[in-house]
């Protein structure tokens, strides 16, 4: 088989290509056809078509590409789970940091009850406690 550009179509041909009913054509994703300035040429004649070994792109080529494009996606794949993982630890670091953060709320909370019941006591026994220092702000 034999893939090749013709008026800005990717054309292939392939062993026992019927020239009555044309070729088969692929579209090729992101190219503009409005980029080509100049008017498309009308196709050549079979005869002055440039031979096999210059023309398009071949099978091995095709396939290589092929490949290649494969290797792209699996590794843009994985990168978007590597990116999903992510997501989630940070998820679960935010979390864990709440949780902490109403931890010591809560603590505080209790230090401020243990001196307002010291305060009560010294100020209820009367006894050489020093007073409380003032509140920091």
């Amino acid at each position: 088989m034999k893939i090749f550009k013709e008026n800005v179509q990717w054309v292939t041909k392939s062993k026992g290509f019927d020239d009555e009913s044309g070729p088969s054509t692929l579209p090729f994703e992101g190219e503009d056809m409005d980029e080509d300035a100049s008017p498309p040429s009308p196709p050549r004649p079979q005869s002055h078509r440039r031979s096999s070994s210059t023309s398009g792109i071949n099978e091995d080529h095709f396939n290589l590409l092929n490949g290649r494009i494969d290797s792209l996606t699996s590794t843009v794949d994985g990168m978007q789970l590597a990116m999903n993982d992510l997501q989630n630890t940070a998820t679960t670091i935010q979390a864990t940091v709440d949780g902490i953060q109403a931890m010591v709320g809560g603590l505080q909370s209790s230090v401020d009850g243990i001196t307002s019941m010291l305060h009560a006591l010294h100020s209820f026994l009367g006894t050489g406690f020093p007073p409380p220092p003032p509140p920091e702000i």
